[in-house]
């Protein structure tokens, strides 16, 4: 099968776009175009020398673009590829790898096909109170074997592939060794027992010695190591502890401090500090959130298992960038089909929320329970439907990730509300057998996003999914205060991704102009983008 895809998860701008081209057959040139949403901004023409090989594209400002090429032999077209790149910003785009015993880097050459920026090596480390092992070949906490030297292999081809290495590290996990030699350090609870998960990871207290400790054992991770990072990571429990002395600890206080100090550590050792800190279930967000990190990173589980908990968690964290570690169960309980659907969903409802999702690592897989080890590969026709979701959300990153839209879709649609208008039946929640509605605007431009639940018959996110019954002819009343606007449709399902432009009629309303327009067809997603001229 022929394939075209990015080399790096983020380019820089003003850096040539290098990109991959694999083909099946005899060809000798491509012509290649460059698009900013529904511009065509460059374009040209570029030799083929072989099966493999990659085309430099010129360098491009900080944005998201979309790239197709027309693959000809003799002038004949042959086949037609697109893919997406992000050039700069801060949208994080979150993957995993967990399997360091080859010296194998593919994995990470296959997360640049989704565009991950960040990558989180998850459980790594010897032990979560002394994260570099002495030795090359040890076993972690839960008897998984590593390799040091893969590590750092695997951590030089995230580098060379545009991505940043994050090492895992919670925040108050230590073995009981330590714990017994430090129990001064501890927390308990309020019988004096130790805190301890799942009888391996004893509970330490962040206001202790421990803080120091801890934030050493990060130094050690980025300086011997050679991360770019830090995930803090947190189990959500518990809340409130207590010190041997029987002093309470609140963590919603503790935490934001701890992020603090950690960043305020590197940046005193000369190390760029990149964080990310799990709110587990979206607490302690609030006081976390303004925390300088990289992204606001909330892990959901129920009972923030519906459709509408997905808005909650965003508008949670404020205007920072965000990532949802919503896990796809589906592909874990659930016929290959039904898994597929339901990713495509849950992927295009947080990012018509302005987030992103981590699910997707190792060698095309995906992560669907806590523990990222046991992860599930995914077939090759949801590796490519997935992959056509994940570049068309690349391609639009600067509509669906421009954090200067206001979500007012309970404001402007449904009930007495005037702004937004439709004759289907519509959801601002993700109810089932609906389409579901999400708004976004700002001064000079309105995104909608419609998400296809008919025939769907549940509304929670991590359960497996129907395809949905294709809709069409689905008409649209927007009010406008000005007279001269263009109106986009573009949908992962339909045209390469590629945009529509609607016809549109506008007349007198009491309260500006009505802008009607009909989208021709809904499969799964869409996106509809209305301009000022």
């Amino acid at each position: 099968m022929n394939d075209f895809f990015p080399c790096q998860g983020k380019y820089l701008p003003d850096k040539p776009i290098v990109l991959m081209l694999q083909i099946q057959f005899i060809a000798d040139r491509v012509k290649w175009h460059i698009f900013h949403l529904e511009k065509e901004i460059q374009t040209g023409s570029l030799a083929v020398t072989g099966p493999e090989q990659q085309l430099i594209l010129p360098s491009l400002e900080e944005g998201s673009y979309g790239i197709e090429i027309e693959i000809y032999d003799n002038d004949s077209l042959i086949d037609s590829l697109v893919t997406a790149v992000n050039v700069g910003g801060d949208t994080v785009r979150y993957g995993f790898l967990c399997d360091f015993q080859d010296m194998d880097s593919e994995a990470v050459r296959l997360l640049a096909k989704y565009h991950i920026t960040h990558v989180q090596f998850y459980d790594w480390s010897w032990k979560h109170d002394s994260l570099v092992a002495p030795q090359d070949e040890y076993e972690d906490m839960m008897g998984k074997h590593n390799s040091l030297p893969v590590i750092k292999e695997r951590i030089e081809a995230c580098h060379r592939h545009g991505m940043l290495a994050m090492a895992y590290g919670a925040v108050y996990a230590a073995c009981k060794k330590f714990r017994d030699s430090h129990p001064a350090w501890g927390l308990y609870n309020t019988d004096h027992q130790p805190l301890v998960f799942i009888d391996t990871f004893y509970y330490m207290d962040i206001d202790s010695p421990w803080r120091e400790h801890l934030m050493q054992q990060y130094r050690n991770a980025v300086q011997l190591v050679g991360f770019d990072g830090i995930h803090m990571d947190t189990y959500g429990e518990p809340k409130t502890a207590y010190t041997q002395n029987g002093e309470k600890r609140d963590l919603k206080t503790g935490l934001p401090s701890l992020i603090r100090d950690t960043h305020a550590s590197f940046i005193e050792h000369s190390i760029q500090p990149h964080l990310i800190f799990n709110n587990v279930g979206t607490w302690p967000v609030e006081a976390t959130r303004d925390c300088p990190q990289d992204a606001v990173y909330m892990e959901l589980w129920p009972p923030m298992d519906r459709y509408h908990h997905l808005r909650t968690a965003v508008q949670k964290a404020g205007n920072h960038p965000v990532v949802l570690a919503a896990y796809p169960a589906a592909f874990r309980t659930d016929i290959p089909e039904r898994a597929l659907y339901s990713q495509l969903v849950l992927s295009s409802a947080i990012a018509m929320l302005g987030a992103t999702q981590l699910f997707i690592g190792e060698k095309n897989a995906v992560v669907t329970q806590g523990y990222y080890a046991d992860y599930s590969v995914l077939s090759p026709e949801q590796v490519r439907q997935i992959r056509s979701y994940e570049d068309f959300f690349v391609r639009y990153g600067d509509l669906l990730y421009d954090r200067s839209l206001e979500d007012v879709t309970y404001t402007h649609f449904g009930g007495d509300n005037i702004e937004y208008r439709t004759d289907q039946p519509c959801s601002p929640d993700g109810e089932p057998d609906k389409i579901w509605i999400t708004i976004r605007e700002n001064e000079n431009r309105r995104i909608i996003g419609i998400i296809n639940l008919c025939g769907i018959q549940d509304d929670h996110w991590n359960t497996g999914k129907s395809k949905p019954e294709a809709q069409e002819n689905i008409n649209l009343h927007v009010l406008i205060g000005r007279p001269a606007v263009t109106v986009w449709y573009a949908s992962p399902d339909i045209n390469r991704g590629n945009p529509i432009q609607l016809k549109h009629i506008a007349s007198v309303h009491p309260y500006g102009l009505d802008v009607q327009f009909t989208i021709p067809s809904l499969s799964c997603f869409g996106l509809v983008w209305i301009h000022y001229d």
